[in-house]
């Protein structure tokens, strides 16, 4: 680690009006936005964004905190922390911090120290978010990180989105110096003689990134000096393409349930595997490697189960698929009396509301007529088992598979159950049984089945 004063070094004018450009990026990305909590680390990089949304707080009416997480790597990193903690002090900038033992985290989830560092550094930066209100997190990542997160991921395989990882905006994460170069930007840090520390690990080649950024990067530069721009206008075209793709994707019939996630199957290949890949992002918080996807594009059923890890996965069935456990549903059971009181036909227990598995089912009670000489009958709400029949004697497997519900869920409809017989499925069958009782049974939501 070195503290670094860059203030008698040559090129001393600000680079090309960053700030101008700085302020057009955040005013494209972030129009309505009006507070950000800044991932401030120390260096170079987050502390130049710390001064240019300084400089934007003062034209802007907008609200910016600093978030500093330490990793505990290194004996530096107090230094470090309350480097930034007097920074804010010194510009009244509200000042948030956390640390955490990622070797140990790591070790126990067997995880990269990066990896490690990572979930633990953003798990800190949302909770911060959440508790004060900040709209947006911004960090500092450029695009020399930009072409290096290219390189990397070109590397290992992956696919034309997962190769541009970065964006300028992505959910709630905003990268205002993603354009900007790193050369760029020390320019700016020498013209506005501020003051950083530079991690020495940063140059350790042991680490992934630093060996594309001190021995890959050079000879790529060799072939095209511009490269970093180059780069840039890869991303530019695939994020064009992505936003195309998810608009596609986001218009998918999908619902989920606190642990599964359900959606319709686009009739085209390709956007399948995209449904496939996004919605596993989104659900599991984790990306699906090449192996994964393929499980997905090798099946040759209609119906069929991939496991991704362990017991979580999806499973298709008639063109519909589950995400989350494959292996395992819990089992429910509720028991609703129906009593005659004299004159007075009562549910027992008052409560006829249900939320099961993303279906809310509620009895409505209309002068409930029981049977001449019956004072009390009994109803189930309870999962499908093998074997069932409809009062009328059909199978309610028989049922299913003519309306083509997906096999995931036929253990998650909530049945209603009277004398052994199955009087009730939510959106798909009712029996005489109950209107004769005036019962009606309102369902909202779960798996609307198509007629």
């Amino acid at each position: 680690m070195m503290f670094s004063d860059l203030s008698s070094q040559k090129g001393k004018n600000e680079h090309g009006g960053m700030f101008e450009r700085f302020e057009g990026i955040v005013r494209k990305y972030a129009p309505t936005e009006v507070s950000f909590l800044l991932a401030v680390s120390g260096g170079v990089d987050s502390i130049v964004m710390l001064d240019l949304f300084i400089r934007l707080k003062a034209k802007r009416q907008l609200k910016i905190g600093v978030a500093t997480f330490n990793h505990k790597l290194r004996k530096e990193a107090d230094e470090e922390v309350e480097f930034v903690k007097k920074f804010c002090e010194d510009h009244s900038i509200p000042f948030y911090t956390a640390c955490a033992d990622v070797k140990a985290y790591a070790y126990i989830n067997k995880l990269s120290l990066e990896e490690a560092a990572r979930i633990l550094r953003y798990e800190f930066l949302h909770s911060v978010k959440n508790s004060y209100g900040y709209n947006l997190i911004a960090t500092a990542h450029n695009l020399n990180d930009l072409l290096e997160t290219i390189i990397l991921r070109l590397a290992k395989g992956t696919g034309p989105f997962g190769m541009v990882g970065l964006k300028p905006l992505s959910g709630e994460h905003l990268r205002p110096l993603l354009f900007f170069t790193r050369e760029e930007i020390e320019s700016y840090a020498i013209a506005r003689n501020l003051t950083f520390f530079t991690d020495a690990s940063n140059f350790d080649e042991r680490y992934e990134r630093n060996y594309i950024r001190h021995r890959i990067v050079p000879l790529l530069r060799k072939l095209n000096p511009s490269i970093e721009r180059a780069a840039e206008s890869l991303a530019q075209s695939t994020w064009k393409l992505d936003e195309y793709i998810e608009s596609v994707v986001e218009k998918t019939e999908r619902f989920r349930t606190n642990d599964r996630l359900f959606f319709k199957l686009s009739e085209d290949r390709y956007i399948q595997i995209e449904q496939v890949r996004r919605f596993a992002m989104e659900f599991f918080g984790k990306p699906l490697d090449r192996e994964k996807i393929e499980r997905f594009e090798n099946a040759k059923s209609k119906s069929f189960k991939v496991s991704f890890w362990r017991n979580l996965g999806m499973e298709v069935s008639h063109g519909w698929v589950m995400m989350g456990d494959i292996i395992s549903h819990e089992r429910f059971e509720y028991t609703l009396t129906i009593e005659r009181h004299g004159n007075e036909t009562i549910f027992c227990p008052n409560e006829k509301r249900y939320y099961i598995n993303g279906y809310f089912i509620e009895f409505i009670n209309r002068d409930i007529m029981l049977p001449y000489g019956v004072d009390k009958i009994v109803l189930i709400v309870r999962n499908w088992m093998e074997g069932d029949r409809t009062l009328e004697g059909k199978k309610v497997k028989e049922v299913f598979n003519e309306r083509k519900v997906p096999t995931f869920l036929r253990r998650m409809i909530p049945l209603i159950e009277y004398n052994d017989k199955i009087v009730f499925i939510p959106h798909i069958y009712k029996s005489r049984f109950l209107d004769s009782l005036n019962i009606q049974v309102v369902v909202k939501g779960g798996f609307g089945i198509e007629s």
